[in-house]
Protein backbone atom coordinates (compact mmCIF):
# COMPACT_ATOMS: atom_id res chain seq x y z
CA UNK A 1 0.00 0.00 0.00
CA UNK A 2 3.16 2.58 0.42
CA UNK A 3 4.65 4.32 -2.87
CA UNK A 4 8.32 5.59 -0.82
CA UNK A 5 7.80 4.13 2.38
CA UNK A 6 9.14 0.50 3.99
CA UNK A 7 8.81 -0.96 7.82
CA UNK A 8 12.28 -3.22 8.65
CA UNK A 9 11.03 -5.24 11.57
CA UNK A 10 13.92 -6.55 12.83
CA UNK A 11 17.54 -5.43 13.08
CA UNK A 12 20.89 -6.88 11.78
CA UNK A 13 21.03 -9.08 14.77
CA UNK A 14 17.45 -10.31 14.38
CA UNK A 15 15.81 -8.40 17.37
CA UNK A 16 12.36 -6.90 17.07
CA UNK A 17 12.98 -3.79 15.95
CA UNK A 18 10.67 -1.34 13.30
CA UNK A 19 12.60 1.22 11.21
CA UNK A 20 10.77 3.55 8.70
CA UNK A 21 12.68 3.27 5.39
CA UNK A 22 12.42 5.51 2.93
CA UNK A 23 13.20 5.22 -0.91
CA UNK A 24 15.51 7.95 -1.85
CA UNK A 25 17.18 7.98 -5.38
CA UNK A 26 16.48 3.99 -6.25
CA UNK A 27 17.87 3.29 -2.96
CA UNK A 28 16.51 2.98 0.91
CA UNK A 29 17.45 5.09 3.37
CA UNK A 30 16.66 5.53 7.24
CA UNK A 31 13.96 7.67 8.06
CA UNK A 32 16.60 9.59 10.20
CA UNK A 33 18.95 10.03 7.76
CA UNK A 34 16.49 11.55 4.79
CA UNK A 35 16.73 14.91 4.01
CA UNK A 36 13.31 17.13 5.26
CA UNK A 37 11.82 16.56 1.70
CA UNK A 38 12.02 12.88 1.54
CA UNK A 39 10.57 13.01 5.45
CA UNK A 40 7.43 15.14 4.36
CA UNK A 41 6.33 12.73 1.01
CA UNK A 42 7.09 9.58 3.64
CA UNK A 43 4.92 11.53 5.94
CA UNK A 44 2.03 11.96 2.97
CA UNK A 45 2.98 8.61 1.82
CA UNK A 46 1.55 7.30 5.77
CA UNK A 47 -1.56 9.76 5.57
CA UNK A 48 -2.24 8.59 2.15
CA UNK A 49 -2.85 4.73 3.19
CA UNK A 50 -4.88 5.46 6.58
CA UNK A 51 -7.06 7.89 4.72
CA UNK A 52 -7.50 5.06 2.56
CA UNK A 53 -8.08 2.64 5.28
CA UNK A 54 -10.01 4.32 7.46
CA UNK A 55 -11.99 5.85 4.24
CA UNK A 56 -11.64 9.70 5.22
CA UNK A 57 -9.83 12.47 4.36
CA UNK A 58 -8.88 15.05 6.50
CA UNK A 59 -6.28 18.36 5.85
CA UNK A 60 -2.68 18.17 5.53
CA UNK A 61 -0.83 21.12 7.16
CA UNK A 62 3.05 21.14 5.66
CA UNK A 63 5.53 22.87 7.53
CA UNK A 64 8.72 24.05 5.55
CA UNK A 65 7.22 23.36 2.39
CA UNK A 66 9.79 25.69 0.47
CA UNK A 67 12.11 22.24 0.96
CA UNK A 68 9.80 19.90 -1.07
CA UNK A 69 9.89 20.20 -4.82
CA UNK A 70 7.85 17.57 -5.37
CA UNK A 71 4.81 16.16 -3.61
CA UNK A 72 3.32 12.91 -4.00
CA UNK A 73 0.12 13.03 -4.65
CA UNK A 74 -2.78 13.07 -2.14
CA UNK A 75 -6.54 13.03 -2.38
CA UNK A 76 -6.34 15.39 0.86
CA UNK A 77 -6.21 18.90 1.04
CA UNK A 78 -3.01 20.47 1.33
CA UNK A 79 -2.30 23.46 3.25
CA UNK A 80 1.26 25.19 2.81
CA UNK A 81 3.39 26.49 4.73
CA UNK A 82 6.06 28.37 3.82
CA UNK A 83 8.89 30.93 5.08
CA UNK A 84 8.32 34.48 3.18
CA UNK A 85 9.52 37.99 3.40
CA UNK A 86 6.00 39.22 2.99
CA UNK A 87 4.93 41.77 5.36
CA UNK A 88 1.17 40.43 5.54
CA UNK A 89 -0.24 37.01 5.36
CA UNK A 90 -1.01 35.32 2.05
CA UNK A 91 -3.82 33.14 1.43
CA UNK A 92 -4.12 31.48 -1.75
Amino acid sequence: KFSIVEFRLFDHLDKPNCITMVKCKNSLVNYQDANTASKINAGVDIINVLCDYFKVNAPIFIDNRESVNELIPTLSQIVNLKVTLDKQLTVI
